[in-house]
């Protein structure tokens, strides 16, 4: 389901919601603790989860990493927070697709 139809639904529902918004680490230990506590977080209920793409892309391959554990693992709807800082318009056109 959309995000933004989430939210609807949640605002016409008079229902608080929440969602976290998560920065790739940039070690392996760094991301068993990520996952470590986006598990624990999820139990939360959070509405989605939202994972930055860092500047330049540098942690790219790990926020579509991220985003498809939160899917498939913990069941959070997910999306790429795509900061477009220092990227080429080449690798905009390309994370979007």
């Amino acid at each position: 389901m959309k995000i933004t139809t989430k939210i609807e639904r949640a605002v016409e529902d008079g229902k608080p919601f929440v969602s976290f918004e998560y920065f790739p680490p940039k070690t392996d230990q760094g991301l068993v603790n990520l996952y470590e506590r986006i598990e624990r977080m999820s139990h939360l209920d959070p509405l989605f989860a939202a994972v930055t793409w860092g500047a330049g892309g540098a942690t790219s391959e790990r926020t579509l990493e991220i985003c498809s554990s939160c899917q498939s693992i913990y069941g959070l709807e997910s999306l790429m927070h795509l900061t477009c800082t220092n990227m080429d318009k080449s690798m905009i056109d390309s994370a979007l697709q």
